[in-house]
């Protein structure tokens, strides 16, 4: 297995180093790094991670800055509150969350954990307006889920599974809806992100936008 790496892209180098400190005191089993800027962040493995600072970099999507491009889990820092329309585009996007400013450093170890474990970090609220908006569009349902299915050639075990997993269900959740055991789970959620071309599970409900 590669060096895991966090990458840590802010111009405020006090701010990274304070940062740097306190994840590298907890997550132990990462290699943790800093720049100010993205250009070099290229052909990121699905485990690396990139905190960037919104708050001294900009917006990264004005940057034409695309995770599901470049690879990684990427997670915006010192953000403001995000309009439904602006999660919903980082979502698509790539991005894996979004902290404000006002919480970022209480935050961040939590959140930084969550992504680690495939999960999705925005707040509630725009989580839920979100899911709204693309339910609304069309989002979650059985015709969309079915085409999908169709496009990328899934069985109807890994379409079960797929559903499960736009709903964010965890491998043991869906392990015990489907009476599977955690393993057989493991191995058809590595095969669903294998035949959707994505590195991780948090980035599937990127398919529902594109439909």
């Amino acid at each position: 297995m590669g060096i895991k790496s966090v990458y840590i892209v802010s111009l405020n180098s006090d701010w990274s180093a304070v940062v740097r400190s306190v994840l590298s005191s907890i997550f132990t089993d990462y290699r943790f790094c800093e720049s100010t800027g993205v250009d070099e962040l290229w052909g990121l493995s699905s485990e690396d991670v990139v905190v960037y600072d919104k708050g001294s970099l900009g917006n990264p999507s004005s940057r034409l800055v695309s995770p599901l491009e470049r690879g990684g889990a990427w997670l915006i820092v010192n953000g403001v509150p995000a309009t439904d329309d602006c999660v919903v585009g980082f979502i698509k996007l790539g991005y894996v969350g979004l902290l404000d400013a006002s919480d970022t450093l209480e935050i961040l170890p939590k959140a930084l954990r969550a992504v680690i474990c495939g999960q999705l970090w925005f707040s509630r609220n725009c989580m839920s307006k979100a899911i709204k908006l693309v339910v609304k569009a069309g989002g979650i349902s059985g015709q969309s889920v079915s085409k999908l299915s169709a496009r990328f050639s899934l069985t109807s075990r890994e379409q079960q599974i797929f559903l499960l997993l736009l709903q964010a269900k965890s491998n043991k959740d869906i392990a015990l809806q489907l009476h599977l055991s955690p393993s057989t789970v493991k191995c058809h959620v590595s095969s669903i992100l294998l035949k959707t071309g994505k590195n991780r599970r948090n980035q599937l409900n990127t398919l529902l936008l594109d439909e």
